[in-house]
């Protein structure tokens, strides 16, 4: 089922709330200057993504007639009743794959959080205009075309529900006013004075205001059309760009925050120091930066400590009101560099890197907060990128053990890279852990205020 659907109703509160967000800075480069509409109360002001330039003697594309909106809301069944999804191979050593349904999570055993992280991706050059799209499907069991009553282009390809970019333009157009949607070669815009939203074919990257999210699924294209999983709009699209219709969203006041590793495990060693240390700082500081705008806090650990990754959980567990904020640091090659968000694992999908956990075929009690989670993953992630400058390394997707188990909100935050000399010079500096911390707090009102209608509901 389509978690997160919307109607009519729908989108008049969801308008409601672009009006309450709307601010009158512009600049995305620094923190107190952010961008107008709701995206920069959730991302925190990063910055926007440039259209590419018509190539001469093209005119732009017209703008999209807005549709009329849906009179039921919008569940994308699969296009053909009887496909079921197709899982990838697990690399988890203690899941085991089975055919089941995109819901009702189980909660099985998952690796832990690996130590080790790879470099960012290379920028994408910029694609010649005669570039034919890469990733070409034909394998296709299905197809359910937009109606009165269905506003989703829906095909069923190798038994997974994809939608098109053209239908999700069309669904949003109300709340968002899209003014373009541009192909060039592999690369797609959807373009509006407040979103700019790009994608490109055959790959998991996705651009939502520059921000960069990494999809369950590549974007593939099928009739000279490009589309993404049905389990990447629902798990991740939806709840950003609707975040005052999350469903099952709880109220808090109190922030467990998690100091990673602790006591012998130390965690990665970087060039001035061990994570373990600088994790805890950013904990306390995160801690006073929390209490300052009203939050309650329960560190998992205020010393050296050892903690097991069930004991955090646990902890965790018996906060009532909270949301859970995993603090680490990264490491790699000498060279990696930057900060990642990583929310839990959609049902029916799998990690974002090899050692994140492996295909999550029955899901696990996290799963019960996707749409909070990814939320609050969007709401830290944007909101450090437009206060320090730093590499964008994506808002991610692993099993870490610290998050299957959590029954509230939660997310590891990875705050750098502690191998890498320039990169953790910075870290080890008091300056970098308050202003990290700052951050994330102004995060967490950013993520709760966006929330408030669904909490109100709840």
């Amino acid at each position: 089922m389509f978690s997160g659907s919307l109607s009519n109703s729908r989108f008049v509160s969801a308008a409601a709330l672009v009006a309450v967000f709307m601010i009158s800075q512009a600049s995305p480069l620094h923190a107190e200057e952010e961008k107008k509409g709701f995206f920069s109360k959730i991302f925190g002001g990063k910055g926007e993504e440039k259209p590419p330039v018509p190539a001469e003697g093209k005119s732009e594309p017209e703008s999209p007639e807005k549709p009329q909106p849906a009179s039921s809301s919008p569940k994308p069944t699969t296009a053909k009743s009887t496909a079921k999804s197709t899982p990838a191979k697990s690399t988890a050593k203690t899941t085991t794959p089975a055919k089941k349904p995109e819901t009702k999570p189980a909660a099985p055993k998952v690796a832990d959080k690996p130590k080790e992280a790879p470099n960012p991706a290379a920028p994408t050059p910029a694609p010649k205009p005669a570039e034919k799209p890469a990733v070409m499907t034909t394998n296709v069991r299905g197809e359910v075309k937009p109606s009165a009553s269905n506003p989703w282009h829906i095909i069923d390809i190798g038994g997974r529900d994809y939608v098109t970019l053209e239908s999700i333009r069309n669904f949003y157009n109300p709340l968002f006013g899209f003014t373009g949607f541009r192909e060039q070669g592999n690369h797609i815009w959807l373009m509006s004075n407040k979103l700019v939203i790009k994608a490109q074919v055959g790959s998991q990257e996705l651009l939502m205001n520059n921000m960069k999210f990494i999809l369950s699924f590549p974007v593939v294209t099928h009739g000279g059309k490009a589309l993404i999983s049905r389990l990447d709009l629902v798990k991740l699209v939806d709840p950003i760009l609707n975040p005052s219709h999350i469903q099952g969203a709880e109220y808090f006041d109190t922030v467990v925050v998690d100091a990673g590793h602790g006591g012998h495990d130390v965690g990665a060693r970087g060039v001035y120091g061990y994570e373990k240390d600088f994790a805890l700082k950013m904990a306390q500081h995160l801690r006073t930066a929390l209490m300052a705008r009203g939050f309650k806090v329960v560190l998992t650990r205020s010393t050296d400590a050892f903690i097991s990754l069930g004991g955090r959980v646990s902890i965790a567990n018996q906060i009532p009101n909270s949301i859970f904020i995993s603090l680490h640091l990264n490491s790699g090659g000498s060279t990696a560099s930057g900060i990642e968000t990583w929310a839990l694992t959609p049902q029916n999908a799998a990690a974002t890197i090899s050692r994140g956990g492996g295909y999550n075929m029955n899901g696990t009690t996290g799963n019960k907060q996707d749409s909070a989670n990814i939320a609050l993953a969007s709401a830290i992630q944007a909101r450090v990128l437009s206060t320090v400058k730093v590499v964008d390394r994506g808002i991610k997707r692993a099993q870490w053990s610290v998050l299957t188990g959590i029954k509230k909100p939660g997310i590891l935050f990875e705050g750098g890279f502690v191998t890498n000399a320039k990169e953790c010079l910075l870290i080890a500096s008091d300056n970098y852990q308050r202003t990290v911390a700052a951050a994330i707090a102004d995060a967490v009102v950013n993520y709760r205020k966006a929330l408030e209608p669904a909490m109100a509901r709840r």
